[in-house]
């Protein structure tokens, strides 16, 4: 059932400058004073303009788009016939609201730039007001409208690839540790069954001492794809300003765990996607919020939309992907809990490749109590020691901000762990 039409109300203006037309006409004419009578023919034809009702209501609508690092807002509103002004009250990011007054004209609009605080989706604008006819004796109220919006974060680049300890996919770009059909050399063999006659090495043969020798063939690695798994914790967007922590003010928060969680998620995609391999993505708390494996600039495509409409949900509940076989796993969480950690354990005690990107902020403990600064403390020491049995297990732990995440990266490349 739909919602009424918005009424006009009467604020009592129009009314009184009646009631003193009125009067001012009835002691003129009773005391026989022209003056006083004329006295009351103006208030007596305000009050007849206040108290005609405009027919129609008004309607406000507000578009937002991002354009050079700003949010764009784009505020309409159209009044009925008779409208003086429009009041409007914009509140920007969930914080207090400003009152603006425009006109006078049936339609007016605003435009701002709001500037962009983070990315995915969220509240930019709430709007409400009045319109305003017969000189503030009539106001009529306009819907209150929410501008909602997915802001794509800044795109990041990410340049080492941490492969899965043994690669069993089909052909890629990567050398295997077997034999087959790929680029890179491994070593020279006498001719056995299977070898294809493509593959002799006639100069080998003849340098050969025995002359009834079998021929020599040149043996290379094969070449194999990587299956690469993004997996990312959504359940809570944890800030870097601690005493926000309770607090549902965006604008106050500082840098989230998914501002650095999205970009950080199309960063690894884009690299593997880059190098020919497969990439699948899975929201641990969102049902049907990931993308299934794929290659290709469209699978990237799929994973940034999916990524950026990620939004927290703390009631969430985990919902663990199934992995291809010898998958490296990168998973994308703050770790201030032991359930992401164990299932990294449990992936890398299946035999995958597990990477931790630790996307939990630098805190800022200004204006925090004592109090809650050693809750801070307990929790950041109980983290740490999360983070040190995943590294003990073989998972190689990569804190997203700041500039040594490559050098970390490269790092872990070259350690390969027990297998």
């Amino acid at each position: 059932m739909s919602a009424p039409a918005p009424r006009w109300q009467r604020q009592g203006g129009g009314t009184v400058l009646g009631v003193l037309g009125v009067l001012a006409l009835g002691v003129g004419l009773a005391l026989g004073r022209a003056d006083v009578a004329l006295l009351g023919l103006p208030l007596v034809a305000s009050a007849a303009v206040t108290l005609r009702r405009p027919s129609g209501t008004g309607s406000v609508e507000v578009r937002v788009g991002a354009e050079e690092a700003a949010a764009v807002v784009d505020v309409r509103v159209r009044g009925p016939v008779g409208t003086e002004l429009v009041v409007l009250r914009a509140a920007a990011y969930r914080e207090p609201a400003t009152t603006v007054v425009l006109g006078p004209a049936r339609a007016a609009s605003l435009t701002a730039r709001l500037p962009l605080l983070h990315s995915g989706p969220q509240e930019v604008l709430h709007v409400d007001g009045h319109v305003v006819a017969a000189g503030g004796d009539l106001l009529q109220r306009l819907e209150p409208t929410t501008a909602e919006a997915v802001i794509a974060p800044e795109q990041q680049r990410t340049t080492t690839l941490l492969l899965p300890h043994r690669l069993t996919g089909r052909p890629g770009g990567h050398p295997a540790r077997r034999l087959g059909d790929g680029l890179d050399f491994r070593d020279l063999a006498p001719f056995a069954p299977g070898d294809r006659l493509r593959r002799i090495d006639w100069r080998a043969t003849a340098r050969s001492p025995q002359q009834d020798a079998e021929p020599i063939v040149r043996r290379m690695d094969a070449s194999a794809e990587a299956a690469a798994v993004i997996v990312l914790d959504g359940r809570d967007d944890t800030g870097s300003v601690v005493a926000e922590w309770s607090g549902e003010r965006p604008a106050r928060t500082g840098t989230t765990s998914l501002d650095l969680a999205r970009p950080a998620v199309a960063a690894i995609a884009a690299t593997y996607l880059e190098a020919g391999d497969r990439v699948a993505f899975h929201d641990l708390v969102r049902a049907g919020g990931g993308t299934r494996s794929g290659g290709g600039r469209r699978r990237l495509e799929q994973i940034r939309a999916a990524v950026n409409r990620t939004a927290p949900r703390p009631e969430g509940v985990l919902r663990p992907p199934v992995l291809p076989a010898g998958a490296v796993v990168h998973l994308v969480a703050t770790f201030l809990d032991d359930d992401v950690a164990g299932l990294a354990v449990l992936w890398r005690n299946a035999g995958h490749r597990v990477v931790a990107i630790d996307v939990l902020p630098q805190p800022d403990l200004g204006g925090v109590d004592d109090q809650r600064r050693l809750a801070h403390r307990v929790l950041r020491l109980e983290r740490e020691a999360r983070l040190d049995r995943l590294r003990r297990v073989g998972v190689a732990v990569i804190p997203w901000q700041g500039a040594d995440r490559d050098v970390l990266l490269r790092q872990a490349e070259r350690y390969r762990g027990p297998r």
